[in-house]
């Protein structure tokens, strides 16, 4: 009701005098969202958000409505949450284990990075904050159209060369570093993500055979299944962080743009800790 409904989303945020944070009744479905929703007297000058970690961003300005809709629906707590609910070892197998699920686009926790945990960090690694661009063209309001979400590719080509089209910004990168090890560093940063993603769900193949109890994994339509097609249930706690992991760089639309190295980041270090070499790709600090 919160997302996807101008009454959910107000009584979410105390108007008419209901609990800040909550929706306490039905909101009818065949509401949509509309003007009210960021130009409400409870909603206009509203400037934090607070992310499915727990973690609450501050001082957004504007852009404090669009980050409390398009953030996913789980983060590293749920991962740690589902883990702590059933105490295994890493391969260990158990029905009582399963993936938490994103439900949207996580496009708000990718831009803040480890600021809003939206992925899975491993202990011991460090992880990239808040995706730093350039004034002017850093939030969600400066890159898009408010109301139809769209971009305009123009504003871009003036850094981007060769940029004309929607379809041209996959091909930007702002690094020579080949992150995937492929020895490509002219591929954009949307190509250098999707090889390191499609390396990662082979690790989790190989893993799933090798694994005593674990049956065959695969990532279809969103979802991830067994080799009937069923919805994947042999989950051991190494490959469910991994999977986790995978599921997120894939749900996050124009991640690459939104902070590609955090992503990066996420997806080497599932591939690393499954057991897998990750020789030749470069790790972003």
């Amino acid at each position: 009701a919160k997302c996807h409904t101008t009454p959910g989303y107000l009584e979410f945020h105390g108007a008419d005098g209901g609990t800040l944070g909550e929706v306490s009744q039905p909101v009818s479905t065949d509401q949509s969202v509309k003007c009210d929703v960021c130009h409400s007297e409870s909603t206009r000058d509203k400037t934090e958000a607070v992310m499915p970690s727990g973690q609450e961003l501050t001082n957004l300005g504007h852009n404090a409505n669009c980050l409390e809709c398009h953030q996913g629906r789980a983060s590293i707590v749920s991962v740690n949450e589902a883990l702590a609910a059933v105490d295994l070892e890493p391969n260990q197998v158990s029905a009582d284990l399963s993936l938490p699920r994103l439900h949207n686009n996580p496009v708000g926790p990718t831009q803040y990075g480890t600021e809003a945990q939206g992925g899975y960090e491993y202990p011991g690694k460090s992880y990239v904050g808040f995706n730093t661009h350039v004034l002017q063209f850093e939030t969600c309001v400066e890159c898009h159209d408010v109301h139809t979400l769209q971009i305009d590719p123009q504003q871009c080509s003036v850094c981007h060369l060769g940029v004309r089209s929607v379809d041209d910004l996959n091909g930007i990168r702002t690094s020579r570093s080949d992150y995937d090890g492929d020895g490509d560093t002219n591929e954009g940063l949307s190509a250098e993500i999707e090889t390191l993603q499609n390396r990662l769900l082979t690790g989790m193949k190989i893993y799933a055979l090798a694994t005593e109890g674990v049956d065959a994994i695969d990532f279809v339509d969103g979802r991830f299944q067994d080799g009937g097609g069923e919805a994947y249930s042999t989950w051991t706690p190494q490959l469910l962080k991994a999977a986790y992991n995978y599921q997120y760089s894939t749900s996050s639309q124009g991640g690459y743009a939104h902070n590609g190295k955090y992503l990066i980041q996420l997806l080497i270090d599932s591939m690393e800790d499954l057991g897998f070499g990750t020789f030749g790709m470069t790790r972003p600090d």
